[in-house]
């Protein structure tokens, strides 16, 4: 099984400053589709991997839940008889705020099941759960998850912008830091090129 990571998220709902989205499964969601997949049902662990790529382009998409818990949300998968239940938590690194879409359950809508599993898990998983990240998981699957592609998460050492270049953008040219850290590398050292070509 793949290294589990854990996290220090502030939860709340999607964060206006995110540059991405990225879903991590915590691990018993990771045991529910391992254990689907086991009882033969590979159709719907594919289905639930592509909502899972739905949730990554969009973490509010669905409806919220309520009472005890708020706080998350539910998409139905298939025939609708299949829930993938979440919430959107926040990570900062350094300057770059990233929104994680934190899978907690995987079940059946039967009996309102998934519903009470997820109940007992916010009462007894700590606030923060180790994740497995959704690459991790697909790699995990293996056949089974042939052609579904997450996109890729922020690696903060190799694609973040560097502090440098964020300063410069705000103090020198004049960006707002909040349009800045949504830029890619390779977009802010364009605009600074771009600046200091204008400036000769």
């Amino acid at each position: 099984m793949s290294t589990v990571q854990p996290r220090r998220p502030r939860q709340g709902g999607r964060h206006p400053d995110a540059v991405e989205v990225v879903v991590r499964l915590t691990v018993p969601a990771l045991a529910d589709l391992e254990r689907i997949r086991d009882k033969g049902d590979r159709q719907i662990v594919r289905m639930v991997l592509k909502k899972m790529l739905v949730i990554q382009r969009n973490p509010e998409v669905g409806a919220p839940l309520r009472g005890g818990l708020a706080g998350f949300r539910k998409i139905t998968v298939g025939d609708r008889h299949w829930r993938v239940i979440w919430r959107v938590t926040h990570e900062d690194a350094g300057k770059v705020i990233i929104d994680v879409a934190e899978i907690w359950a995987i079940g059946s809508r039967s009996d309102a099941a998934v519903y009470a599993e997820m109940t007992e898990r916010v009462a007894t998983l700590r606030k923060n759960p180790r994740t497995v990240s959704l690459a991790q998981t697909i790699e995990e699957l293996g056949k089974i998850a042939y052609g579904i592609v997450p996109q890729s998460e922020l690696s903060p050492s190799e694609e973040a912008i560097a502090d440098w270049l964020v300063n410069v953008l705000v103090s020198v040219v004049g960006m707002p830091e909040s349009e800045v850290i949504k830029l890619t590398p390779q977009e802010a050292e364009s605009l600074w090129g771009a600046y200091t070509r204008r400036r000769r």
